[in-house]
């Protein structure tokens, strides 16, 4: 058996398993095992030697005579996702998820094979459920990271002075530090590059998928023991015997500790990932707002030109133009507010209040 048979983690675990992330496989061969674990490592530590060559970029360019911001901020937002899915990857790898998906397996099996229809019908309904949201999770991931591949070729390239004449600098769709002249090899540079992105894309979509199936289990479980608990009480069971009545829910206690245990375990194992990723959430929400603000630059633009130049009707407009430039962009925060620069600031005073927070209760 090269991986086992479920229903509810099918999809995520079918496609974590090309690139290793997928613990439970070859069982029952352990020549393939170590291989596919050789493999998984291989990946794994090219995975985050890019990290680390992305992050040193991102010292590069806040040490640079001219800060470029639009690279940076993109930089910041990327690398913290794919930071965050090597944590899960190392969560993944766990004894404890390990155990929880084999919980999932095994508990699965008993639902198909023993249960009555309506338990089945509770747990087929998460399994929809689950699905669509998996291919949600899918769909939308990949068509976001295709889009972000070929950006490079649908904006306007940047220009620099090279020798007394104007040369165009191409961009590639990631920020990471190089070992070889960019410009002189662009073709090797990017075809390199958008193998990291696929690789890293894998990571997230797949690290969301399994993390979002192993919460779906627990509220199926919930919702099975809900049924379960109301059928207790129901005119059917009256007129039988008080042992009868006190096995019955005995059962239904031990269900109920099996999902406590099942979320404790979870909470073990995942809670500093969801830690992180509610920070790098956070933060990549903010930095991804705060690039609206480099609007306020187009007033600067058009005013460097030579607009005074230019007929009545046109100053006018291109006056009107730099007051309206002056108001940034923002995104709205529901009825509350806009995504500003103090919006930013209290973000990030939010995210370490929680953190120290986190840190002090769980000590």
């Amino acid at each position: 058996m090269i991986l086992p048979k479920n229903q509810l983690l099918k999809i995520p675990m079918y496609l974590s398993s090309t690139h290793g992330m997928w613990p439970i496989i070859f069982i029952n061969n352990k020549k393939l095992k170590r291989i596919y674990d050789v493999f998984a490592f291989i990946l794994a530590f090219y995975f985050i030697e890019y990290i680390v060559r992305a992050y040193y970029q991102l010292t590069v360019l806040l040490r640079a005579d001219v800060l470029n911001l639009e690279e940076i901020l993109g930089n910041l937002c990327i690398t913290l996702i794919y930071t965050v899915s090597m944590f899960r990857l190392k969560a993944f790898n766990s004894k404890k998820v390990k155990t929880l998906f084999l919980s999932i397996i095994e508990t699965e099996e008993q639902i198909m094979n023993d249960s009555e229809d309506d338990v089945k019908k509770i747990y087929e309904s998460f399994l929809k459920v689950n699905f669509i949201y998996n291919l949600l999770f899918f769909f939308n991931g990949w068509v976001v990271s295709v889009l972000y591949f070929v950006h490079p070729f649908l904006v306007t390239l940047p220009t620099m002075e090279l020798n007394n004449q104007t040369v165009i600098v191409r961009i590639l769709p990631l920020s990471t530090w190089w070992p070889i002249d960019v410009q002189k090899h662009y073709w090797l540079a990017y075809c390199w590059n958008i193998f990291d992105g696929t690789l890293g894309s894998s990571f997230v979509i797949n690290s969301d998928m399994l993390t979002f199936t192993l919460i779906v289990f627990a509220l199926s479980q919930l919702n099975i023991l809900s049924h379960k608990l109301r059928k207790f009480t129901k005119k059917q069971n009256f007129g039988k015997n008080d042992q009868f009545h006190r096995d019955q829910f005995v059962s239904l206690i031990k269900e109920h500790q099996k999902i406590i245990n099942y979320i404790d375990t979870f909470n073990d194992a995942m809670k500093n990932v969801m830690l992180f990723d509610f920070l790098q959430c956070s933060v990549q929400l903010a930095t991804i707002t705060l690039q609206l603000l480099v609007s306020q630059h187009l007033a600067l633009d058009i005013w460097s030109t030579d607009w005074y130049v230019q007929r009545k009707d046109i100053k006018q407009m291109i006056w009107i133009f730099i007051a309206r430039a002056q108001r940034p962009l923002q995104f709205l925060i529901g009825p509350f507010g806009s995504m500003s620069l103090q919006t930013f600031i209290a973000i990030l005073k939010a995210t370490y209040s929680y953190m120290m927070l986190f840190i002090n209760t769980s000590g």
